[in-house]
C-alpha cells in the first residue's frame, strides 16, 4: 500500500514538470554602440558580410510555370504591341501613289486656213501676206499620255487626319507642214528654237516649215482629309481643300521646242487658269487580299481666259468663202468668269505586302468654262468663246506607305 502511494508521487511530479512551458531562447545581445564624446558623430557600422549560401532563383518568364510570388516584380520581356482598332487602315502615315495613264480630251477644231501677216520690206510699217498654215480640222491629238501622282501624311498616330496632295500632267503635240509662197521661213538654230521669215519680193517660190499645235494640261489640288467611318476592312473620310488646273493651247511655227522658250517670238495661244475651293468624298473597302478605292470632288472657282499673239501671228487671217479675213478673236482681252470643276477616281487593286499593292484606274476631270484655240481661230468669232472641257482616263499604277 505504502509503495503504490510512492509510485503515484512520483507520477505527478513527472507530468507538473512536463506542463512547464519552455521559454523562448535568448536573443543575441545587441552591440554595443558606444557614446562618441560630446560634438562627434558616432562611428559608422560594420559591413555586413555576404551571405555564404546561394541566392533565391527569380522565376522568369518563358520558364516551367511556377506559383505566382507576390514578393517578386514580373516584367514583360517587350512592350506590348498596339491594337490594331486604335489604328484606322491601310497601314502607314506616308503614302505615294504614282500612276501612268492614257487619257482622252474634247478637241476644238480651227475651221480653215490661217494666213500669217509678216513685215513688208519695201514700206516700213505694212506687212504683206505670209506662211500659210492648214491647221483646219486639225488638233493636238485626243488619245494620248499622262501621269498622275497622289501623296499625302497622317498628322496623328490613329491615321484619322491629314493631308493629301495630287498633280495630273497631260501634254500633245501635232506636227504638220505649212508652206510660204513668196518668202523663206528659216530655223537658224534648229527648228526647235526662234524662227525668220525672209520675204522674196517678186520671187516665184514656195517654202515648206514644220507647224506645231499643242495642248497642255494640269491640274494640282491639296486637301485636308479627315474620317469619317473607319472599320476594319473599311473607310470613308471627307476632303477640304483648294485646286488649281491649267489649260494651254498653242499653234507656232517649228517643231516641238527644246529647253529653250525662244519659239514662243511667233506663237498663238489660249491658257485658262483655274482657281478654286474644294471638297469632296474619298474612301476604300478592302478584303481577301483586294481592294475598292476611290474619290468625288467638287471645286468652285473662278476661270481666267488670255488670248495671245506674237511676231507673225499678229493681224493673222483666215479664209472664208469670200476671202481671208483677219481673225478678230486673237486680240480678245483677258476675261475671268465663274466656273465649276468636279472630279471622279475609281481603283480596282491587289495588295501585295502590308506597304504596297499595285491597281488599275479611271479618271475623269471636267471645266465647265474654257476658251479654246480652235474657236479663237475661226474668223466668224470676235471675242472669246467659252466652251467646257474634259479629261478622262484609264491606267495603271502602284501605292506605297510607310
Amino acid at each position: 500500500m505504502r509503495s503504490r502511494w510512492v509510485v503515484g508521487v512520483a507520477l505527478f511530479v513527472v507530468a507538473g514538470a512536463k506542463a512547464q512551458p519552455v521559454p523562448p531562447p535568448a536573443a543575441p545581445p545587441l552591440p554595443t554602440i558606444p557614446v562618441p564624446p560630446a560634438g562627434q558623430l558616432p562611428p559608422l557600422l560594420p559591413v555586413p558580410t555576404a551571405p555564404t549560401g546561394p541566392l533565391a532563383e527569380v522565376p522568369r518568364p518563358g520558364a516551367p510555370p511556377v506559383e505566382y510570388d507576390h514578393g517578386y516584380q514580373y516584367l514583360p520581356e517587350r512592350l506590348p504591341e498596339r491594337r490594331r482598332a486604335e489604328e484606322c487602315g491601310p497601314a502607314g502615315r506616308w503614302w505615294f501613289a504614282p500612276s501612268f495613264e492614257l487619257a482622252w480630251v474634247p478637241t476644238s477644231y480651227a475651221p480653215s486656213t490661217v494666213r500669217l501677216r509678216v513685215a513688208d520690206p519695201a514700206a516700213f510699217g505694212r506687212t504683206v501676206p505670209g506662211p500659210l498654215l492648214p491647221v483646219a480640222g486639225r488638233s493636238a491629238g485626243r488619245f494620248d499620255a499622262a501621269l498622275n501622282l497622289v501623296g499625302g501624311h497622317w498628322f496623328g498616330e490613329t491615321n484619322t487626319h491629314g493631308i493629301e496632295a495630287g498633280l495630273y500632267l497631260r501634254t500633245a503635240d501635232n506636227t504638220f507642214t505649212g508652206s510660204s509662197p513668196g518668202s523663206l521661213v528659216l530655223f537658224p538654230q534648229g527648228r526647235g528654237r526662234a524662227t525668220q521669215v525672209v520675204v522674196l519680193p517678186g520671187a516665184v517660190v514656195v517654202g515648206t516649215f514644220p507647224t506645231t499645235l499643242s495642248t497642255f494640261f494640269a491640274a494640282f489640288d491639296v486637301n485636308y482629309r479627315h474620317k469619317l467611318v473607319c472599320t476594319d476592312n473599311a473607310r470613308l473620310d471627307v476632303l477640304v481643300g483648294y485646286r488649281h488646273a491649267t489649260l494651254e493651247d498653242e499653234l507656232y511655227l517649228g517643231d516641238v521646242p527644246d529647253d529653250r522658250d525662244d519659239y514662243r517670238l511667233n506663237r498663238a495661244r489660249v491658257l485658262n487658269s483655274f482657281h478654286g475651293g474644294q471638297i469632296g468624298l474619298t474612301g476604300e473597302f478592302r478584303a481577301n487580299g483586294w481592294f475598292v478605292a476611290g474619290s468625288v470632288k467638287a471645286a468652285f472657282g473662278g476661270v481666267t481666259s488670255e488670248v495671245e499673239a506674237t511676231g507673225a501671228f499678229v493681224g493673222a487671217e483666215a479664209r472664208t468663202p469670200a476671202g481671208f479675213r483677219r481673225l478678230a478673236a486673237l486680240t480678245a482681252a483677258e476675261q475671268t468668269e465663274f466656273a465649276v470643276m468636279p472630279a471622279l477616281n475609281a481603283q480596282v487593286g491587289r495588295q501585295l505586302t502590308e506597304h504596297a499593292r499595285i491597281f488599275a484606274s479611271y479618271s475623269f476631270s471636267y471645266l465647265s468654262r474654257a476658251a479654246r484655240l480652235g474657236d479663237a481661230l475661226n474668223p466668224t468669232n470676235s471675242g472669246l468663246t467659252y466652251t467646257d472641257f474634259w479629261v478622262q482616263s484609264i491606267g495603271f499604277g502602284a501605292e506605297f506607305r510607310f
